[in-house]
């Protein structure tokens, strides 16, 4: 949530759930708080803090868990509130029975805390409002003409809802279910039982370059059919008269890697504000892995193994004319140890030119350009590949190792599909440790060829791609605006890097690398 300081610096408020009981077992008994810290540059953040109690609001009626929700500020229409004062509308697991109903709360600290409860600590509205009668969380809540709409995520459908006072809620469309189907924000994927739940709805307005505004819907789900993993996903389109997302264009990909999820966004509380670009964090962690118990085989014990996931890099989202989502990577890193290198097939910056063994994924030998051993695991690189009297017609990969884990990128620029394959032993950890392992290493592909996408670059002589690393993630930022995230589990403090071809002539690798001031957003 985009805010100012005294001075009118410009700072961000940023939530994340946090479980007591440690990752391999998330929802104990402890349950689950809304942890909070600020920052101006998504780099460094203030010292954290519980914005929300793990248990509170009524005696009976009140929630023992806090889960997912959104932050809004009041324009005094919130029942309890005065102008200007932060609001949580959150999910919480009601202490009678555990069921998934929305709290709301104000804070008297500007979104430090969150401990004047609404409603007398009961819920504003609850889960029998559900199409399914027991999924309903996540609310996203914002302005709609003159009201408050309430985005919640029902199993298969998003329910949406109206309120005059942010305390008495009612159906959006009175005269119908008041609910987005899955035909209104998967269209162009089969939506089936196994891609359930749709979660995490968050509905911002974006602005094309010529002019247009439109809503842009992101959620989280998977695409079993097509093999992916639980992501975020988006789709742009409109809100009817009643504030119910119409969809106009098929659902894509925000983030085509196996772990980002649980994303938000900044952006502006009345939804009839549009922006020229929002910046969106994502959750790196992955529900298949993360719970089946994270260990380190490795001398050095990692200190998040037991942490559920970290944070993405931040990402600026801006609304393309042909109504796609681009993401652009937030570089304040603050750089440091920049340097450059210059390579070709023929003078590869190596102290070796031989070929390399080719593997189960290449066409045939390959090349390596670049090979830099015991890098620090918290880098930037910035790699331009180019060739000269033609496009670019084969392979290229990037590497990146720590003992026997490593990530590869294998990207074919003659038809703009890649796919990313991983290994982790911090994942062979027993009978279910393997299943995880299988799933983080498998993928969609199978047999240890990890996850595919398409790129949508054409054919080309020249394309770059960033790569950032830190302790808990690898993130591809490819042609085109788009992103590839993995988890990754590092716990020596170095990597090792390589980019290698199959062109053996006319193609060269020009990379910029540094070290980033710091070792990653680690927060939880």
């Amino acid at each position: 949530m985009k805010n100012q300081d005294a001075e009118g610096n410009t700072y961000y408020d940023v939530y994340f759930l946090h479980s007591a009981d440690g990752a391999t077992n998330p929802f104990g008994e402890a349950g689950q708080d809304w942890v909070h810290t600020t920052t101006s540059d998504f780099v460094h953040y203030s010292e954290q803090n519980s914005a929300i109690a793990a248990q509170g609001g009524h005696k009976t009626e009140g929630w023992k868990s806090a889960w997912t929700g959104s932050v809004i500020t009041s324009d005094g229409s919130i029942a309890g509130t005065e102008p200007g004062q932060k609001v949580a509308f959150f999910t919480g697991l009601k202490k009678t029975d555990e069921s998934q109903n929305t709290y709301a709360a104000a804070s008297t600290d500007n979104g430090k805390t969150f401990t004047q409860v609404l409603n007398e600590g009961r819920p504003v509205i609850e889960a029998d409002q559900s199409e399914n009668g027991e999924d309903f969380r996540d609310p996203n809540v914002f302005y709609f003409e003159g009201k408050l709409l309430m985005y919640v995520a029902e199993g298969s459908v998003l329910g949406v809802y109206q309120s005059s006072d942010g305390v008495n809620w009612s159906k959006a469309d009175e005269t119908a279910e008041s609910k987005v189907m899955p035909q209104s924000f998967y269209s162009g994927r089969d939506w089936n039982e196994s891609n359930q739940p749709v979660e995490c709805p968050v509905v911002e307005t974006l602005r094309t370059a010529d002019g247009r505004e439109k809503q842009v819907l992101f959620f989280g789900a998977k695409d079993d059919a097509e093999g992916e993993t639980t992501g975020t996903y988006y789709t742009v389109g409109h809100l009817d008269e009643n504030g119910l997302f119409v969809q106009e264009t098929e659902v894509q990909r925000l983030d085509q890697g196996s772990d980002y999820y649980g994303s938000n966004t900044t952006g502006t509380d009345d939804i009839s504000e549009s922006n020229d670009s929002i910046i969106g964090l994502g959750w790196v962690g992955n529900w298949n892995y993360f719970t089946q118990g994270v260990h380190s085989d490795q001398e050095a014990q990692s200190d998040y193994a037991q942490r559920l996931g970290s944070y993405s890099s931040a990402r600026t989202l801006t609304l393309n004319n042909d109504l796609s989502v681009s993401s652009e990577l937030v570089n304040n890193f603050g750089l440091e140890n920049q340097r450059s290198y210059s390579a070709t097939a023929d003078a590869p910056a190596t102290l070796s030119a031989e070929k390399q063994s080719a593997g189960s994924d290449t066409n045939g030998d390959i090349y390596l350009l670049y090979d830099l051993p015991h890098q620090v695991d918290h880098q930037y690189a910035k790699i331009n590949f180019s060739k000269e009297g033609g496009d670019y017609d084969k392979r290229i990969y990037i590497d990146i190792w720590q003992g026997s884990d490593y990530v590869r990128l294998n990207l074919d620029p003659t038809n703009g599909w890649y796919n990313v394959k991983s290994y982790s032993a911090e994942l062979k950890n027993g009978k279910e440790g393997d299943k995880a392992s299988s799933y983080y290493y498998d993928g969609k592909l199978g047999e240890g060829r990890g996850y595919s996408a398409q790129t949508g670059m054409e054919k080309t002589d020249e394309f770059t791609i960033e790569v950032v690393t830190d302790r808990s993630s690898v993130e591809f930022f490819l042609p085109n605006g788009q992103v590839y995230t993995v988890s990754r589990f590092n716990t020596s403090g170095q990597q090792d890097l390589k980019v290698l071809t199959e062109d053996g002539s006319n193609i060269s690798a020009e990379i910029e690398i540094s070290d980033t001031a710091v070792t990653g957003t680690n927060l939880g």
